[in-house]
């Protein structure tokens, strides 16, 4: 009898511990989570940021080609 409540008590130790254990990994794991959507939300707004700025940068060109289209234009004339 005493050896089934000893072995009882380990058990329930053990169990309690072990879901302890497991609440921390969760609370880690969660945090983990949390600083990853933080980072793929800042290279997200990062890659939203060049893509505008690669945009501005093809319509400078295309500008520049037609200003230098436009003096050559006249050069020939």
């Amino acid at each position: 009898m005493k050896n089934k409540f000893i072995l009882c008590f380990l058990t329930l130790i053990f169990l309690t511990l072990s879901g302890c254990t497991t609440n921390n990994q969760t609370k880690k794991i969660s945090s983990d989570l949390n600083s990853l959507k933080d980072k793929v939300e800042n290279i997200s707004e990062e890659t939203q940021s060049i893509q505008t700025d690669l945009q501005n940068t093809k319509e400078e060109a295309v500008r520049a080609n037609q200003r230098l289209d436009n003096q050559v234009h006249k050069y020939k004339k």
